[in-house]
């Protein structure tokens, strides 16, 4: 029972949450229950964040949206209770009846474009829009799912592998960056759901979540028309739709549908944005620079010239350079180098040092470098001299520059619980740290891989860094045996590890002997080990009669028996007169207190055992006694009488 209200029929499966038919008790009618693992890393924030999205769900009613009946929580579950919708996924359906005619698909993709409007203009954006999370009832109507559970589980650290790859299928550009979502972020999920509705296929394959996200960031839609014949007003809708920019795709809901009520009269060729921005590129680049004219070839005259020119301007410079070099050293003698302040190069670039120098008539000298976490890299942490030093024109000044923060080697977390070293982990500031949760062997808690390998130098500041911390043994959904035979739910719980006690066994007028009544707990996941107690029918309960029995209790001890042993012994009749009358008295007064015998009742029926008496007394005369038996329908009862311990009396009555 859930909620005290939600009694559990059935476990029809799970993605993000665990799915089960169930009966309301209270309206008597058969809802979907689902349960939907309350993130334990801020329990708080999770449960405020589900009853924001979640809850205003419930306004929305539409033909083509299921209905949400109910919302609640636990300290392990939310709770979101649905309508029964009774039917195949989109998914199932076109694996099952491809090619679909184009009539019948441009049926469905309306009516799913009916109940992404009616959320739209309601302010809510679905943001998971794909064919598992579409449902098509007995009469063939669309009924969209999950409205809201997406943008309620989107912060969660918890990654369910199969989930993610199932929507990264539709994901839009905007959402695999991470950036803001509106109403065309539904459009372009539509734009693949009617792309695989039409084609039979998916438009973007990969081995991993990443690589798919990647081809709907940067990879141009496929040509439908390789897989099928689809007229170009519906491949016209999907280009648009699909358009990587947001801004260039169907702004509402209602753009679409008229699109498609247009589709016949649309047979011009759409080409996406991404395309058209290609092909300008393309036309610019094919483009040839101007090459420049070959200089002219010089003559003759001008290669004879040149010799007489170079002896003459030799015979000029050679004593010029001495009488230059002569002035250079009586310059030095009397008139000293001048001076200049050191600049101050502090947190300056190489470039900028390199154009402070040359103002100031100084060459660089030598150059190292460190770690300083104060200085940004490739820039100045000091020079010598320092800054204001007096040195003279032409002085070398060396320079170390930083290399910028001294990077962290990793250590290795793996094998630590997490709760022990969050506060080790917290402070080495990295730009954030993710966990992801995988069920293990492993203590709950213990960190099982890193993103960043140990030894790894970085740059915290600069890195996310991903743990994966075991969640424990993966729980087992328990099924509920109620009604089923006891030996099938012992075997079939025993072999998946859990202890199965019996509690109590009753009889019940509904459920057959050795079936069970009921089970505790009768769903949810719980841990191999966990003891799941039944309780157990005896079937009907029997019928029974009730019975007297009547009987005479002998009473043996004989009252002559003073007389007889007189007659037994001789003597007796040999004694004196007076000795004769005294025995005559004596037993007279004997033959008034006989003496008692003990009897004991034993019974065998219904409430007795005959191991016990039921009843023990003393007599010393015959008496009547009446038993009282209780006899189940289809058994045999039976007493005995047992007098100074020897049986006397036995019976056995049937029913």
């Amino acid at each position: 029972m859930v909620s005290e209200r939600y009694k559990i029929l059935k476990y029809l499966g799970g993605g993000m949450s665990s799915v089960y038919l169930a009966s309301d008790i209270i309206l008597d009618r058969e809802v979907v229950v689902k349960l939907i693992k309350v993130d334990h890393h801020d329990r708080d924030k999770s449960k405020a964040r589900f009853q924001r999205e979640v809850e205003s769900t419930i306004q929305l009613s539409h033909p083509n949206i299921v209905s949400v009946l109910d919302v609640d929580e636990s300290d392990e579950y939310h709770l979101l209770v649905t309508e029964v919708v009774r039917g195949p996924t989109l998914k199932e359906y076109i694996r099952d009846n491809h090619p679909i005619p184009l009539d019948e698909a441009v049926r469905i993709a309306l009516m799913v474009l009916g109940g992404i409007r009616h959320a739209h203009q309601a302010g809510i954006i679905h943001r998971d829009i794909k064919p598992q999370n579409i449902l098509l009832d007995e009469q063939h109507r669309v009924k969209i799912t999950d409205f809201g559970i997406a943008k309620a589980l989107s912060e969660t650290r918890m990654t369910e592998t199969n989930q993610v790859m199932g929507s990264v299928q539709y994901i839009s550009p905007e959402q695999a960056k991470g950036r803001q979502t509106d109403e065309r972020t539904d459009i372009y999920s539509f734009g693949i759901v009617l792309f695989e509705l039409l084609s039979g296929r998916l438009p973007f394959e990969g081995e991993t979540p990443v690589s798919v996200a990647l081809k709907h960031i940067s990879e141009p839609m496929p040509d439908i028309l390789e897989y099928r014949d689809v007229p170009r007003g519906l491949i016209n809708i999907i280009l648009k739709c699909t358009e990587k920019d947001p801004y260039d795709r169907y702004r509402h809901a209602d753009d679409v549908i008229r699109a498609i009520g247009e589709y016949r009269d649309n047979d011009a060729p759409y080409t996406p944005s991404a395309k058209k921005d290609d092909e300008n590129t393309m036309v610019t680049a094919v483009a040839a620079p101007v090459e420049a004219g070959e200089p002219p070839k010089e003559g003759e005259a001008d290669r004879e010239e040149k010799p007489k020119k170079r002896r003459l301007f030799l015979l000029w410079l050679i004593p010029l350079l001495l009488l230059l070099s002569a002035g250079g050293v009586l310059a030095s003698a009397f008139w000293p180098e001048p001076t200049v302040a050191t600049p101050d190069f502090e947190d300056s670039t190489m470039e900028e040092a390199e154009q402070l120098l040359d103002e100031n008539n100084l060459v660089k000298g030598e150059v190292t470098e460190e770690y300083d976490d104060s200085v940004e890299a490739e820039h100045i942490i000091s020079t010598s001299p320092g800054a204001g030093t007096e040195i003279e024109e032409g002085t070398a000044v060396d320079f170390v520059m930083s290399l910028g923060e001294e990077p962290y080697k990793m250590e290795d977390f793996t094998g630590e619980n997490y709760d022990d070293v969050s506060n080790d982990i917290n402070s080495l500031g990295f730009g954030a740290v993710n966990i992801e949760e995988q069920y293990d062997e492993s203590e709950p808690g213990t960190i099982l891989s890193q993103s960043i390998e140990p030894e790894d130098e970085v740059h915290p500041a600069e890195e996310d860094l991903i743990l994966t911390v075991s969640q424990g043994l993966e729980p087992i959904e328990v099924v509920d045996y109620t009604g089923e035979p006891y030996e099938t739910a012992h075997e079939q719980l025993t072999s998946q590890g859990f202890n199965v006690e019996v509690s109590n066994e009753l009889y019940n007028e509904d459920v057959p002997e050795g079936h069970i009544i009921s089970q505790s707990p009768n769903y949810g996941g719980f841990l191999p080990g966990s003891t799941i107690q039944m309780v157990v029918s005896r079937g009907q309960e029997p019928g029974e009669k009730q019975y007297v029995q009547n009987i005479t209790i002998p009473y043996l001890k004989e009252e002559g028996s003073s007389a007889e042993e007189a007659e037994e012994d001789p003597s007796e009749e040999e004694s004196s007169e007076s000795g004769k009358g005294d025995k005559e008295e004596n037993a007279s007064e004997e033959d008034s207190e006989p003496e008692p015998q003990t009897v004991e009742i034993f019974i065998e029926d219904k409430d007795n055992d005959i191991s016990t008496a039921a009843d023990t007394f003393e007599m010393t005369e015959e008496r009547e006694y009446s038993i009282d038996l209780t006899i189940e329908e289809g058994e045999t009862a039976s007493y005995k009488v047992v007098i100074d311990g020897e049986t006397e009396i036995e019976d056995e009555i049937p029913y």
